[in-house]
């Protein structure tokens, strides 16, 4: 359960409310080789909003560290899963493989729990999530790698939500990602096709909510006509910040 905690803290799924960014170390056992080792988790953090791509910024970590085993760097995911021999015998092969030492050497955190996440058959929208959150760490020469996968990841989560007030936000997702990797054709016609969707953003949306939505697409249209591929945002009068 704490391990679950700490990944819904990472990637911005659970509720914030204390007024500093705090970290605690906590103790863990690496399902691969049994080893009793110490990570340091984020314990709690403040929230002043997102980047459009889902980011939070303030005294947050975002995405907040994982715990990863040491000797072989694999993710524990959830400190209280047990694994029978078979299913040890097909990871810890899948932990000595040459893609996954490729990706301990090369990539970051959130990018090897996708593929560990993809290992175990974890649904397509989990995955996409823990790509986006590796966009957050990429860095600017794993980004764009990054990025496409997470945009081919959202792309199918759009499609499946068709049809329902959910894909508005995957839509929105997909936008800033074409955008943020220069492919500003696609991203205009993304967030073209939502402007003038009578749904957007969808039935369940407040109405202080819905305008900020509205803004950000326009936002989104503006940063595409200055073809700017910037990590951006809404300060607190409406105006795009970016970097």
């Amino acid at each position: 359960m704490r391990a679950l905690l700490a990944l819904s803290l990472a990637l911005g799924l659970a509720p914030l409310s204390a007024a500093a960014m705090t970290f605690m170390d906590e103790s863990f056992v690496c399902p691969i080789d049994g080893q009793p080792f110490t990570a340091r988790v984020a314990a709690s953090g403040t929230s002043f909003g997102r980047y459009f791509d889902g980011q939070h910024y303030g005294p947050i970590a975002s995405p907040g560290p994982l715990p990863a085993c040491p000797g072989n760097g694999f993710i524990v995911e959830d400190d209280q899963r047990r694994y029978d021999a078979p299913e040890l015998e097909r990871l810890r092969a899948f932990v000595a493989s040459s893609d996954y030492r490729r990706w301990v050497a090369e990539d970051t955190p959130y990018y090897r729990l996708a593929k560990q996440q993809t290992f175990f058959g974890a649904s397509d929208d989990v995955i996409a999530r823990s790509l986006l959150a590796a966009t957050w760490e990429a860095g600017a020469r794993r980004y764009p790698r990054y990025a496409a996968e997470a945009l081919e990841a959202w792309q199918k989560r759009a499609a499946r939500e068709a049809g329902n007030d959910r894909a508005y936000h995957s839509r929105l997702m997909v936008g800033e990602l074409q955008r943020r990797l220069g492919r500003f054709d696609e991203a205009r016609a993304t967030f073209e096709a939502l402007r003038v969707d009578a749904g957007f953003p969808g039935k369940q949306v407040e109405a202080d909510d819905a305008a900020t939505l509205r803004k950000i697409v326009d936002a989104q249209l503006q940063l595409i006509r200055d073809r700017s591929v910037a990590h951006a945002r809404l300060d607190e009068n409406g105006d795009i910040v970016d970097f």
